[in-house]
């Protein structure tokens, strides 16, 4: 089945891959950015906290009941889980670095240059295909979970290498 577009012409698949992509790594880039850093055992940021082994507690009546789900679930919160999951595994500790740093990077990136590919693609038809917004759609998530990975890369892996002239 083809999707189509309001006036009845298809849109193009590299449209419909380039948005999936970049939702994807939009996602990713936010887990890694906001999540990730609770589940790296040694992480520099968690660290920088106060008390990086307590948790936080939830103070509101909805983040309660979403503690209550997962600890019925999971048996304890994810948060622990996972920490104790990359502190006992090195493969875990870099495969969860991966996933939420280097991943969304590359396919913030392939999300990017997908979306330019579309633009090219269906102004070479002719009119036969549509999905100029899905491709700038796809550019614009994608650059951005690309920058927000990258920035998040440089963070934890090239700021605690630079001299402390920098970083002072």
């Amino acid at each position: 089945m083809v999707a189509r577009s309001t006036r009845g012409v298809p849109v193009h698949r590299l449209a419909w891959a380039g948005i999936v992509t970049a939702v994807f790594a939009g996602v990713l880039a936010l887990y890694g950015s906001m999540e990730a850093e609770k589940h790296i055992a040694g992480s520099p940021l968690r660290e920088a906290r106060t008390d990086p082994k307590v948790p936080p507690q939830p103070g509101w009546w909805i983040e309660r009941q979403l503690v209550r789900g997962e600890t019925s679930v999971f048996g304890d919160r994810i948060d622990t889980k996972m920490r104790t999951l990359t502190q006992n595994s090195k493969i875990a500790n870099y495969a969860l670095q991966i996933f939420a740093y280097v991943l969304p990077f590359v396919l913030g990136v392939g999300a990017a240059l997908t979306g330019g590919a579309t633009m090219n693609a269906v102004e070479r038809s002719g009119g036969r295909y549509v999905g100029n917004t899905l491709a700038v759609f796809s550019m614009l998530a994608g650059g951005l979970a690309a920058v927000v990975a990258g920035c998040m890369m440089v963070s934890l892996y090239l700021w605690p290498r630079l001299p402390s002239l920098y970083t002072t």
